[in-house]
């Protein structure tokens, strides 16, 4: 190989193949020198690289870091919001129940109104009912039929007890007016 460079090189007169000692001493130097620079370029070149390199890294770190972060802040909203969630349906169903146990207490209230309502009528025709006896026990029947003839118009003798309070066995009021009535008319 080395006979095949020779011979394509094309050939010098002998004289310039023989350089003088100093010249050769500067193509060395000026070789070494390339070479150096050479060198220098390529480590400046891989320090460049690697420098290149760990500002990547560095920032695909604090990207990760990012990332976790967000992956955490993420996981956090979505537990907050299962809370919220689960705390929307306890209340949906506290809401139902007290709903509920409102309208049981509103049909309370309306019976109960209802009731006193009967009862406030019972107590009128009671009043009645013990006016017009007393009226005819002290013999005072024409006063006694004229109070009779109101109660009848106010409507209140359906409203007298059917049953007596006082004497199980004995007759109810409502018995004891038509008793009455019958004296009287």
């Amino acid at each position: 190989m080395a006979n095949s460079e020779r011979d394509s090189r094309p050939q010098q007169p002998v004289e310039d193949r023989r350089s003088s000692p100093g010249q050769v001493k500067r193509q060395q130097r000026h070789s070494r020198r390339s070479v150096f620079q050479y060198l220098a370029i390529l480590f400046g070149a891989a320090f460049l690289l690697l420098l290149l390199t760990y500002v990547m890294q560095q920032r695909v770190e604090r990207a990760q870091d990012q990332i976790d972060d967000l992956q955490e802040s993420s996981n956090s909203a979505l537990q907050t919001l299962e809370n919220i969630i689960a705390e929307r349906d306890k209340l949906k169903e506290e809401n139902e129940t007290l709903s509920e146990d409102l309208q049981q207490a509103w049909q309370d209230v309306q019976q109960a109104q209802a009731q006193l309502e009967e009862q406030e009528r019972a107590l009128q025709a009671m009043d009645w009912f013990w006016r017009i006896q007393r009226q005819f026990s002290r013999g005072y029947t024409n006063a006694a039929r004229e109070l009779a003839e109101a109660f009848e118009a106010s409507g209140l003798v359906d409203d007298l007890p059917d049953t007596a309070t006082a004497e199980p066995d004995g007759p109810s009021p409502a018995q004891q007016y038509q008793e009455l009535y019958d004296l009287l008319f």
